[in-house]
């Protein structure tokens, strides 16, 4: 018997469906704005990752987990900029083995710290995007939810 991979239990869940949809639609304009500089990664879209998924969500605490995937799927797009430092760690730096460790050890934290920021503006975007919903639960029609 082998195990099947099946999607079906993450699109039932709210904040994995609100993740999902915010972080996917800012992808493009993640991707857009690094690859137009091709030295910086601009993170507003990534606010607006949260701002959607944090709309989309009614319970609160489902709301700061698809901040989390919105957030973290809207920055994808810095993993190409680390591939980029990467390739030119191994091209570019002094062939000392200890050079090359260092910058490979900052290149982790930089991620991480990239990653961390991510998640950290995708959760102020659906704070934000969770007051619009408050503040606009008359506009939706009765019986239509996410």
């Amino acid at each position: 018997m082998s195990p099947t991979l099946s999607l079906r239990p993450l699109l039932e869940d709210e904040s994995w469906r609100a993740g999902l949809v915010g972080g996917v639609a800012v992808l493009p304009f993640t991707t857009a704005a690094y690859v137009r500089t091709g030295s910086e990664l601009a993170l507003g879209p990534v606010f607006v990752a949260g701002l959607i998924a944090g709309y989309l969500v009614a319970d609160p605490s489902a709301r700061a987990r698809a901040a989390n995937r919105a957030g973290v799927i809207g920055v994808l797009p810095g993993l190409w900029m680390v591939a980029d430092v990467l390739v030119f760690i191994a091209t570019e730096v002094e062939p000392s083995v200890l050079a090359r460790a260092a910058a490979v050890g900052f290149l982790t934290l930089f991620t991480a710290l990239l990653f961390g920021i991510a998640v950290v503006l995708a959760a102020i975007g659906a704070r934000v995007g969770g007051w619009l919903r408050a503040k606009t639960h008359w506009l939706r029609p009765a019986g239509i939810t996410m």
